[in-house]
């Protein structure tokens, strides 16, 4: 098996971090790696916010908490988790111009991350909630934390670091896959 295949197999979402930050050669990889991937017709219109500030971090789960339901809420009490990032040393909140292609250059953006950090040794959860904290109609939303533009809007995130918790990647199902030969 290849290595690329070798880590998307390996991989699994890891909702416990160990609190030790990222070294700048792991993030300046990161940051290369989620430049390297393609975007529409090339317009590169998703902006990429790092935060490794717990500050920041912990206001974005106070909106998040404030709008969450109650299967969430006791999701995450089941959990015992207070944040939705989970104690990971950086977050990637992946926001962009509201057109027709955000979703999928976010989509393509975010899986570029998550595979580039399991080659390099570290774990990482793919993250909708947080969007809960980016509603435009919310007066104490987070937008101007990362300063996000007027035409700009929240698309996904990604928590990533050293994982301090184990999980088995989940197998998939082949009744998914439609052959048309």
């Amino acid at each position: 098996m290849n290595t690329t295949l070798k880590h998307i197999h390996e991989r699994s979402s890891i909702r416990a971090y160990q609190p030790e930050a990222l070294s700048p050669e792991e993030t300046d990889l990161l940051k290369e790696a989620v430049l390297a991937a393609p975007t529409a017709r090339n317009r590169q219109d998703l902006r990429y916010a790092f935060v490794t500030d717990p500050g920041l971090l912990e206001k974005i789960d106070e909106r998040i908490f404030a709008f969450c339901d109650p299967d969430m809420q006791k999701n995450m009490d089941e959990r015992k988790s207070t944040s939705f990032f989970y104690g990971a040393p950086l977050a990637v909140i992946i926001s962009g111009k509201d057109t027709k292609w955000a979703d999928l250059d976010a989509g393509i953006a975010v899986q570029t991350l998550a595979l580039a950090a399991q080659s390099m040794g570290l774990s990482s959860v793919i993250l909708g909630m947080p969007r809960l904290a980016f509603q435009k109609d919310d007066p104490d939303n987070c937008r101007d934390l990362l300063s996000l533009e007027e035409d700009e809007r929240f698309c996904v995130a990604i928590a990533i670091g050293r994982a301090a918790a184990e999980k088995t990647p989940h197998v998939g199902n082949p009744d998914h896959i439609r052959i048309f030969d």
